[in-house]
């Protein structure tokens, strides 16, 4: 009985992990909203400039491996590389260069 439960649990947690993993798209506007709170108040030109092309050079600059039940997002900016783990619509770091 006890593994029963235990093998329906697994199949659920799965299930769930599989249906919230985040999109690239999901991504990709989580950063771009990160990076945008992160230059505010610093130079104009440079929030401008990622308000205006933003968008297309996070998506340019990530690579994303997809793992069934989490994908994995890689991105180059300004010389760093950004690595998180996306699962249940949420990112989580795995390494930010430099830290």
């Amino acid at each position: 009985m006890k593994k029963w439960i235990i093998l329906c649990s697994v199949i659920v947690l799965s299930a769930i992990m599989y249906m919230t993993k985040p999109s690239q798209d999901d991504y990709t506007a989580w950063l771009l909203e990160n990076m945008s709170d992160r230059m505010e108040g610093q130079s104009p030109m440079m929030s401008m400039g990622l308000s205006l092309f933003g968008e297309q050079m996070i998506e340019n600059r990530t690579e994303v491996n997809d793992y069934l039940l989490f994908n994995t997002f890689k991105t180059e900016f300004r010389g760093k590389e950004l690595k998180f783990i996306g699962v249940f619509h949420t990112f989580i770091p795995l390494s930010l260069d430099g830290e």
